[in-house]
């Protein structure tokens, strides 16, 4: 088969078994209008594509550790240990919102 860029850049093999194969039928755009297939498809991020922090919306202890919800600019959230955010100015920020100027300070 051949596959559109998308799905070869993302190394989507194009060989299936022939039970998962079904014709192609094109668009209507009467009933339709403008509607891309490809547009309904996700084909995550790719790997080029660099991630910016947004901001650090909050933290959590756990014993000793501290971890940080890091919010990227790609609409992702995920919580990052210390030592991934000790270098960033959203860090700054967060701390500089919670009236403190050092980690370990803040609230358990």
């Amino acid at each position: 088969l051949e596959l559109p860029g998308e799905m070869k850049s993302r190394h989507i093999r194009n060989r299936f078994h022939a039970d998962r194969l079904r014709p192609y039928l094109e668009n209507d755009d009467t009933l339709f209008p403008g509607r891309e297939a490809k547009f309904y498809y996700d084909y995550g991020t790719p790997e080029d594509e660099e991630w910016y922090v947004d901001a650090i919306t909050g933290h959590a202890w756990q014993g000793r550790r501290i971890s940080f919800n890091v919010q990227w600019s790609l609409g992702d959230t995920t919580w990052e240990p210390y030592e991934h955010c000790k270098d960033l100015a959203a860090l700054d920020e967060y701390l500089a919102l919670h009236g403190v100027s050092d980690w370990r300070k803040l609230a358990r």
